[in-house]
This record gives C-alpha cells, structure tokens and sequence, in this order.
C-alpha cells in the first residue's frame, strides 16, 4: 500500500491512496469463509454453501468495508508520521476519479483532498491595542449594591395589590396583535417593582390585584436580556432578540420590607464582628464589589480578546473544503445554503482554535492531570455554591474521582485549561490598558456580545 502527497497550494492538497491485492485479500478471504460457515442457502446445507455463492452475494461490500478500514487506519498513519497539520479529515476528490474494478479486484486507487491548517505568525505591530475595562465604583453603584443587600435580607409579607418594594408573581404570555401568539411563550415569572424605569409601565402595574392582566414591553419590565432570558424561561440568544409584547396576568404579590442598616445585618453578610458601623459596612461592599467586577471583567475581556485576536490575525482558510468536510461529516443532513450562512461563524471557531494550537506548541504549553483535577473541583464546588450548599473536601473529592472516570469530561476540561493557558500566552504577547468606565458603560459591553 502506497501513500503519497501532493500539495495543490498552501491550503489544499490531495492524499493518493495505491492499495495492491495482497494489502487486503487475505482479510476479505477470511472474512467471507466465516459468512460461508453461517449463510443460508436454499438447496445447501449450513456451511456448504459454494464460496464463489457467497463471494457474488456478500463480495462486493465486504471488500469495500476493508478498504475502508484500511485506508482510515494507513492515512492517520501516514498523516501523523509526516507530521501534517490539517483541519478536519480527508474527504474524496470532487472528480471521485478513482480507479479499480469491483468485480475482478486488483490494485485500487484512490483521491483525497485535504486541507492543510495555515501557518500563523502571532505579530500585532505597535499599533495593535486591546482594551481591558474595569468598572468605577463610586457612591451610586454602592448605593445600588446596598439597596439590593436589605431588600434581600428584609422581611417579606402577601400583599392584596402592587405597590413600592413589591415582588410580583404571574404568568407571562406572548402576544401578536391583541391576539395570543400560537407557539408563543408561555411561562410564570417574576417582575421586580425596584427594577422598573419605564414610568408608564410603573403607573399601569401599580394597584393591579390577583388575576389584573396587562400588556407589558419585555424591555420594560427586564433589567437586562439575562433577567428577561430568565423571566420568560428562554436562552440569552432569544431574549436578545426578543421584541414581541407580553401578557402578564398578576398571580402573586409580595411585599419586601428592606433591613434596617445595623449589626444584625452586618453579622448576617459579612459574619460576627467583621463590620461594627456604617462606614465599615460602605468600605466592605465596595470590596466585594470590585472583586465582583474585577472577575466578571476578566471573563469579558478573554471573550472580546479572542474575538479580536481573530479578526486582528485572520489566518486564511481553505474554505471550499471545508464547506464540504462539513456536509459530509454532519451526522444530519445539512444543505449548502445552511452552510453557507453559517460559515462565518465556524471559520471564527476554526481560525480561533488555529491560532491557540499555534500558541500551544509554540510554548510548549501543557495541562497536567492534578490540574484536570483541580479545576473539576472547583467547577463542581462552584455549582452547589449556587444553592448555598459549601462542600468539604471529604464530599467534594469523590464527586470529582467520578467526573473523572468520563474520559470525555476529561477532554473537555483539559480543552479548557489549554484555551485559557493560551489566551494568558497571547495577553503576554499583546498590549492591553486599562479604561475605566462606569457600570452604565459596562452593561452596554455586556449587551454587545
């Protein structure tokens, strides 16, 4: 058997597979005197049947079906020995011009093209900037902060009608015209009064009782497209675009009476003793503050990092290739119109995934398996924290022996300490100044990814 290489250009190529008789007719041989040994044919005993029946019968696809094998297994050889570095995998030539005749087998020849992964050069000039932005804390965001804290340690009580500092509980319904929506959402949710600013919204939900309806603008309602995404019982994606009015019909109203400033609310948050006075109180919330948004910042900025990165190196693709890799390798059906419109948006990943693997060996950045355990530990303790449920080491570390035996998860959270290993590397290699900006101007970035 004989593989060999042409390089059509510095992203593309073809892989010519030469398979002789003797690579596969021993194989397809034994293989079709075990279906001999089972076959059933009428006028022949079990295992009497005349190979040359079974060979006619069963040859063509068993013959096939070892080839197929063969030249996975030789082409990954070959591919790994000559060190290629490709995307995706080798997919038959359009021409499929292969040569070999079924019926009388001998030697087979067959064409792949390839696409070859772009070299990178990781440059970004002297005019190249990226932007890391951290979020003022000034006396207002305080405030805000603050108000949030008594609201949610106050005490709560059932109210007959809406009025200040209530919860309201009630089921939304999506509308078209006066009309409910078919196939619309539908879904029980809770507006918050104190996030309210559209005041002709306030003014209509203000006295409303149990069964009230009324027409709401999502917009109007939200504080952002992540509390509208929970509010209706949607993905952020749809809320994004999400326009359309609501029916809300009130099942639920809660009053919240916010805590009094004082030690019992002092030792509630922050434990006993850690703050005695106000002053204390501001200076601690601001501190969590901006740890808050001095992590939330980092996660943003990786994100918009990556994405500019991208757009600032934009290593070429063979995309014609790929295009095809891609409906072939689909397990379904997928038109090259979806192709299409989708491509920007998976060349991003590619090229993304390009430049970190360029990254990686060009630094020699590994991931060992004590890593791999650390960082499921802290995922998995980061979940129960959600529910305010601390873990101790003797519950935790059995839990992460478990998600460790799913060689998939394995992969998955090595993927993602190389990426974040990587983006560290390029942030090494780039030039990022810090703006501040305010928390008004913060939310905007957010909206915008």
């Amino acid at each position: 058997m004989e593989i060999t290489q042409e390089k059509i250009n510095d992203l593309n190529g073809v892989l010519t597979v030469t398979i002789q008789p003797e690579d596969y007719q021993e194989k397809v041989n034994g293989i079709l005197e075990e279906y001999r040994k089972q076959v059933k044919m009428p006028g022949f005993r079990q295992g009497k049947v005349p190979i040359q029946l079974v060979r006619k019968q069963y040859g063509k696809a068993v013959l096939a079906d070892e080839l197929n094998k063969l030249m996975g297994e030789k082409m990954d050889g070959y591919i790994r020995e000559e060190k290629l570095r490709i995307l995706g995998q080798p997919i038959p030539t359009l021409e499929n011009d292969s040569d070999g005749n079924w019926d009388k087998p001998d030697v087979f020849t067959f064409r792949y093209d390839i696409g070859y992964s772009p070299k990178v050069d990781i440059k970004f000039g002297w005019f190249t900037k990226f932007v890391h932005h951290k979020v003022r804390i000034d006396e207002t965001l305080i405030d805000e902060q603050i108000g949030d804290l008594r609201r949610r340690y106050g005490k709560m009580s059932e109210r007959t009608e809406i009025g200040e500092n209530c919860l309201v509980v009630g089921d939304f319904v999506e509308m078209e015209g006066d009309e409910v929506k078919p196939g619309g959402v539908m879904n029980e949710g809770t507006i918050s009064m104190d996030s309210i600013e559209d005041k002709k919204t306030n003014k209509a939900l203000m006295g409303l009782s149990q069964e009230a309806e009324v027409v709401v603008q999502p917009g109007h309602v939200s504080r952002d497209v992540e509390d509208l995404a929970r509010m209706l019982g949607i993905d952020a994606k749809q809320a994004a675009d999400f326009e359309s009015p609501l029916r809300f019909t009130v099942k639920e109203v809660r009053h919240i009476e916010p805590a009094e400033l004082g030690e019992e609310l002092y030792d509630k948050l922050f434990g006993e003793d850690t703050v005695t006075d106000e002053a204390g109180f501001r200076a601690k919330v601001e501190e969590d503050l901006q740890r808050i948004f001095d992590r939330d910042g980092d996660r943003v900025f990786r994100r918009k990092f990556v994405e500019e990165v991208v757009d600032k190196l934009n290593p070429p693709l063979p995309e014609e290739f790929l295009k095809r890799w891609i409906q072939i390798a689909n397990e379904k059906p997928i038109t090259a119109e979806e192709i299409e419109a989708e491509f920007e948006e998976y060349a991003k990943g590619i090229k993304w995934q390009i430049i970190q693997n360029h990254i990686i060996d060009e630094h020699d950045i590994d991931v060992e398996g004590e890593e791999i355990k650390a960082e499921a530990g802290s995922a998995i303790k980061a979940q129960y924290a959600q529910y305010g449920i601390p873990l101790e080491a003797e519950q935790l570390d059995p839990m992460v022996a478990q998600m460790l035996t799913d060689q998939k998860e394995v992969r998955r959270v090595a993927e993602m300490i190389y990426e974040r290993k990587a983006i560290d590397k390029l942030r090494e290699l780039a030039k990022i100044k810090e703006k501040e900006v305010s928390h008004e101007e913060w939310m905007e970035i957010v909206r915008s990814l």
